[in-house]
């Protein structure tokens, strides 16, 4: 699924709703102001709290490029905690692009490779965070359908919310799942599609391929990652 365009709301347009108000027509003549006395005041209405947000997160201005250091970062997950990737350096990082309202990561965490790989590479050692940058508006976006999904298929990896885009726009993810694979050193060295089976389903006759677990295996064995870019669906 394609992440929307993030759009950022002005100062002016937020405080407009509450401090402009409606005014006569020119048609309507203002009551004498002894009628105006003489009506009874109306009670104060009270103000209605605002409604929950999540903290913006922070990225480096670096945009992520396979070879080079991968864009450090802040954000909170859905629980409140605070990640940082400088936080995990000395681990394999595994990010991967999220939403509850995605086919593909439906499938994904139903009946494909994601509804028992973050947990697997997790007691493995590696360092899994899925990441929801999807704009505001979209349906995706909203902590509750977060929550839901999350319980519903008991996920463990922490579910880190960028809903101004910033994680997003720093690592070009563009769709979902979109992942990323960054070494020990804080390195990127994998970048795109999860496996080379959108919804189950291979081109060809070609074997099935685990992109993510393949760049981790080749880590562990202290080689390049032969596969280091793909084009990621969803």
């Amino acid at each position: 699924m394609k992440i929307a365009t993030w759009r950022f709301a002005t100062l002016l347009s937020v405080l407009g709703l509450a401090a402009c108000g409606s005014s006569p027509s020119k048609a309507e003549k203002p009551a004498p102001v002894a009628a105006q006395a003489a009506q009874p005041a109306q009670p104060a209405q009270a103000a209605k709290p605002a409604a929950p947000s999540v903290p913006a997160a922070t990225a480096s201005v670096a945009k992520a490029e396979v070879g080079k250091p991968a864009p450090d970062f802040k954000v909170k997950d859905l629980a409140g905690k605070t990640h940082e990737l400088k936080d995990y350096r000395g681990k394999i990082v595994v990010l991967e692009w999220f939403s509850p309202a995605c086919p593909y990561c439906v499938y994904a965490y139903e009946d494909g490779p994601l509804a028992d790989q973050p947990e697997r590479l997790a007691k493995e050692g590696v360092v899994w965070l899925s990441v929801n940058s999807q704009n505001p508006k979209h349906p995706g976006s909203k902590i509750d359908k977060n929550q839901a999904f999350v319980e519903k298929y008991a996920l463990e990896a922490p579910l880190l919310m960028d809903p101004e885009g910033i994680v997003g726009r720093a690592y070009g993810a563009k769709t979902t799942p979109h992942c990323f694979v960054i070494d020990e050193k804080g390195v990127l060295v994998y970048a795109g599609a999860l496996d080379n089976a959108p919804n189950g389903k291979i081109e060809g006759n070609a074997a099935e391929v685990n992109y993510v677990d393949a760049a981790i295996a080749d880590l562990r064995a202290r080689r390049p990652v032969a596969t280091n870019s793909t084009r990621a669906y969803g």
